[in-house]
């Protein structure tokens, strides 16, 4: 596996840019901040106004420019917030050994607040390139990207290299017209961010380059299913750069996902070997990050779920197992209460005719708190609402959510049909595993548990998603241990153990597997 310096992307390394274009950073960020800090948070997250970092937005753009060989580029921005992203891609493209002779930008922004600052940022670039003998020409177009003729078009356009901090926000399947209009990319629940992303692969020839910073929800999962399934027909991915930290890469803005760096080139007919890879905390720790060459076939599925995996160290521990849920005649469902439809049935008080209802709240990592105050404990059991309760048995209850500060991206705990009544209600935001067919004993259920909220299937859960979500799919498909490695871990470990004593326990079984299977052959 080669590793190479995550800032080693070709540029001259004896060159520095002009002081002024660093200037042009500061202003591009300044203005940003500047108009986040005069809008409140709910305009911020309704318009999806994350501004990018200037650290972060060099990152991005010194490897996006390191083989844009072209004399003329022409570049879109189809989310141009401040102007940081132009300023710091046109500052990469004049750092190289051989500039450009013309640069030409494109530059959509929604948001008719922010084109003052975009149109003094243009003019100041101009002015820089200029100076250096470059030609540098812009459009900046106030509208929606993903409304625009260009995105509806879809076609290619020849060496167009395409960088963006996309909105996050989800939209209405039903009734906006942008997930109408593009529901080539679209299935279930769609976010603006990956139509931007999908449409902009359209767009981007054999010959193009594609840099986006986003959230790592898109990697995995049904929702985003049709945008890779888009960006894998148009783009063969290069490079990828995880961020860890949830708070790092955005600085003080409320983004509470990982996010990711990925850099493509258009779709030709030759199939990429490798992809670079490297993964940082956040942007303090960005600079010594090192890149690992991947085979491709680790992070890209050939399946029609195209889904996109990071590396880890567990994946090749997992990669001996064969087993999964299905295997073991076990199911993982969604929680059938939705609080908003089930209004009428549920209770803060006991009644002749409730049973317990669990909600999110009352699942901690390897127990169940019920009840709790403040919260509405029961759900009626009648028939008019029998479909929304579960049989009171033996099954595992994880949160379907993580919030941020949990050590482990899987809040799961066993649960043995310990509360009263013959069903009980679980809310939404819990999913559970269960054996419909059948009974989960105790051991099966502490031991499958743990073995979920482990470091090792911890590792695994973030290689394929970074978002606060636990998806079911990704649930079903985790590689498994055989059934009796998962009892023994059952048997082993306390009650209430702490995460360290589920490690050892965990640890101490897969090895006590792996020396008798050896000893086997």
């Amino acid at each position: 596996m080669t590793q190479l310096q995550a800032g080693d992307g070709g540029l001259a390394a004896n060159r520095r840019p002009d002081d002024g274009l660093h200037t042009l950073l500061r202003y591009a960020d300044n203005a940003g901040r500047s108009f986040v800090a005069g809008i409140t948070r709910d305009d911020q997250k309704a318009s999806g106004q994350f501004m990018t970092p200037p650290k972060i937005a060099k990152f991005m753009a010194q490897r996006l420019a390191s083989s844009a060989d072209h004399q003329h580029v022409r570049i879109l921005e189809p989310s141009a917030g401040g102007g940081i992203l132009i300023a710091a891609l046109v500052e990469a493209l004049l750092e190289r050994q051989r500039p450009p002779a013309v640069i030409e930008a494109l530059l959509y922004e929604l948001d008719i607040r922010l084109l003052p600052t975009l149109e003094a940022v243009c003019r100041r670039i101009r002015g820089f390139c200029a100076a250096a003998g470059i030609r540098f020409e812009y459009d900046i177009r106030g509208e929606d990207f993903l409304l625009s003729e260009l995105a509806l078009r879809g076609a290619p356009v020849e060496g167009l290299i395409t960088i963006a901090n996309p909105p996050f926000f989800k939209l209405k399947k039903s009734s906006d017209e942008r997930a109408r209009r593009h529901n080539y990319a679209v299935y279930g629940q769609p976010n603006a961010y990956g139509l931007f992303m999908a449409a902009t692969a359209r767009l981007t020839p054999a010959d193009g380059r594609w840099c986006f910073i986003v959230p790592r929800s898109w990697m995995n999962g049904q929702y985003f299913k049709a945008v890779r399934q888009t960006m894998m027909r148009h783009l063969t991915f290069e490079s990828l750069h995880a961020f860890e930290s949830r708070t790092d890469s955005f600085e003080e803005d409320a983004v509470l996902q990982e996010t990711i760096v990925a850099w493509a080139n258009g779709r030709s007919t030759e199939e990429r070997a490798s992809i670079r890879f490297s993964s940082s905390h956040g942007m303090s720790d960005l600079d010594q990050a090192l890149v690992q060459v991947i085979p491709a076939g680790r992070v890209l599925s050939d399946d029609e779920h195209a889904r996109v995996s990071l590396p880890a160290d567990s994946v090749d521990t997992l990669g001996g197992w064969t087993a999964t849920l299905a295997t073991y005649g076990l199911k993982v469902s969604t929680g059938p209460v939705v609080a908003f439809r089930c209004r009428e049935f549920i209770s803060s008080t006991a009644g002749f005719d409730t049973v317990p209802l669990l909600w999110m709240q009352h699942v901690g990592q390897h127990e169940i708190n019920w009840p709790i105050l403040r919260k509405s404990d029961h759900v009626r059991a009648t028939a008019a609402n029998a479909w929304t309760l579960v049989a009171n048995a033996p099954m595992v209850i994880m949160r379907r959510f993580s919030p941020k500060e949990e050590q482990r991206r899987a809040v799961c705990a066993p649960y043995l049909g310990t509360l009263p009544g013959a069903v009980i209600g679980l809310e939404n935001h819990l999913n559970y595993i269960h054996r419909p067919n059948g009974q989960m004993s105790a051991s099966e259920v502490r031991g499958l548990a743990a073995l979920l909220a482990s470091s090792i299937v911890d590792r695994r859960l973030r290689s394929i998603a970074g978002s606060t979500q636990i998806n079911a799919s990704e649930l079903r498909s985790l590689p498994l241990p055989p059934m009796g490695v998962i009892e023994a871990i059952g048997d082993r470990i306390s009650a209430h153990p702490t995460l360290r004593e589920i490690d050892e326990a965990v640890q101490s079984e897969l090895e006590r597997s792996a020396a008798s299977a050896r000893a086997a052959a």
